[in-house]
Parts: structure tokens; C-alpha cells; sequence
């Protein structure tokens, strides 16, 4: 399944691109990462793990990050999240499309729930499935929110 949120932030594409490439920013604007390590980083590709603080506690996650600047960082995560079995992403980065001095940006995410499985019930995985794509489209949601806060009130964010 794919979810995908939006957001515009009234601040120029590479800047806005910047903030979001340079994981070693996320704990100051994200108040529930609450560590990033980066293995590999060359201006185009990076592997990383990162801790954030959810309900159940303390998750971390490690992975790839393709470079595209301006315009797109992909990700994939060699470990997802706790109940996942795959977990992909893209950032997508454009001028406002309004014509404004801004930059929209897309997040989107592709998961596999770890235990989906043929053999089971469709319409029960089809609910887990439907239930984890809300919480996975508030936590992008608020994370875009928390991008546009930090961006559009300091530039050094």
C-alpha cells in the first residue's frame, strides 16, 4: 500500500531540499527523533539508521537514501519499522505550483505489513493494512507540518 501527503513551505527549493537531505537536522526540527547516525554519506547516497519515539516506544530504523537534488530524495529501509516488512519513500520537491516563492513538497511511503500473508483472511489484512496507512499519513502529515514551522520560521533549521 502507498500513502502520500503534501505540504507547501514558503522557502526556496533548495532550501527546503537541504532540510530535509541533511538527516543530521531532524532531531532539531523533529521532536521525535531522538538520534541519527550516518554511516555513508557522498552528496548522493546515504546510509543511516535513525531512533524516533512512538506509542510503543523506542523504534529504530536503518537504510538508503538516493540524492537527487533539488528535486527528489528516494529511500528504502533495509530494517522498517517494528511490524513491517518492506518500507520505501520518496520526497519529491517543485516550485509552488500556485506561482508563489515556495516549494510543495510530496512525501510519499510504500509499506508491506510483515505478517500479510495470502493464505489468511483478505478482508482482515485489507483492515490492518487500512488502519496502519492512517497512522503512517498522520506521522507524515505532522512531520511536513514540523518541516514547514521550523523552515519558514528560521532559515537555519
Amino acid at each position: 500500500m502507498d500513502v502520500t501527503e503534501k505540504v507547501v513551505i514558503a522557502r526556496p527549493i533548495s532550501e527546503v531540499y537541504d532540510a530535509f537531505a541533511d538527516l543530521e537536522r531532524w532531531p532539531a526540527i523533529l521532536p521525535d527523533v531522538t538520534d541519527v547516525t550516518v554511516f555513508y554519506t557522498d552528496g548522493y547516497n546515504q546510509e543511516f539508521s535513525m531512533t524516533v519515539e512512538r506509542p510503543a516506544g523506542l523504534e529504530t530504523v536503518r537504510g538508503f537514501r538516493y540524492l537527487r537534488a533539488p528535486r527528489e530524495l528516494e529511500l528504502c529501509q533495509t530494517t522498517p519499522p517494528p511490524g513491517l516488512r518492506r518500507m520505501t519513500g520518496r520526497w519529491t520537491f517543485t516550485e509552488s505550483p500556485d506561482g508563489g516563492a515556495g516549494t510543495e513538497v510530496i512525501a510519499a511511503r510504500g509499506f508491506t505489513l510483515a505478517d500479510a500473508d495470502a493464505d489468511r483472511d483478505a478482508d482482515r489484512d485489507a483492515d490492518r493494512e487500512a488502519a496502519f496507512a492512517a497512522g503512517l499519513r498522520g506521522f507524515l502529515r505532522t512531520n511536513l507540518a514540523l518541516f514547514k514551522e521550523a523552515l519558514e520560521r528560521d532559515t537555519t533549521a
